[in-house]
């Protein structure tokens, strides 16, 4: 969702559209970590990702960032709400599988984490 915006917020508060640009590739990131063995680091980025991001998103429309203070007030827009539900249920995610135990399961001869 953030993506699309990346042109606009560039264009408006440049630091906003990097942020955006991490943002993004910090998610690429962490679903390239989540598909692999190193699934722990994926959900430990994204958690940082999200919470950064519900964040910045609760600054925003509460006290502005600076040279951003046009969203203060606004908690209504429809992508942004499906945005931060989104980004919440994946902190709850996260904290679920980074407190689960790791199992180790023995199949001829090597283990499956």
């Amino acid at each position: 969702m953030h993506f699309r915006d990346i042109p606009d917020k560039l264009g408006e508060t440049a630091y906003l559209g990097w942020l955006y640009i991490l943002l993004v590739a910090g998610c690429a990131a962490a679903g390239a970590w989540l598909l692999s063995s190193h699934w722990k680091n994926g959900y430990a980025l994204g958690l940082l990702i999200s919470g950064g991001a519900i964040l910045a998103y609760t600054l925003t429309r509460t006290v502005g960032l600076p040279n951003a203070r046009g969203d203060i007030g606004n908690w209504a827009e429809p992508a942004e709400i499906i945005s931060l539900i989104l980004e919440a249920a994946f902190v709850v995610l996260s904290v679920v599988m980074l407190r689960r135990p790791v199992l180790a399961v023995q199949t001829q001869g090597s283990a499956i984490r």
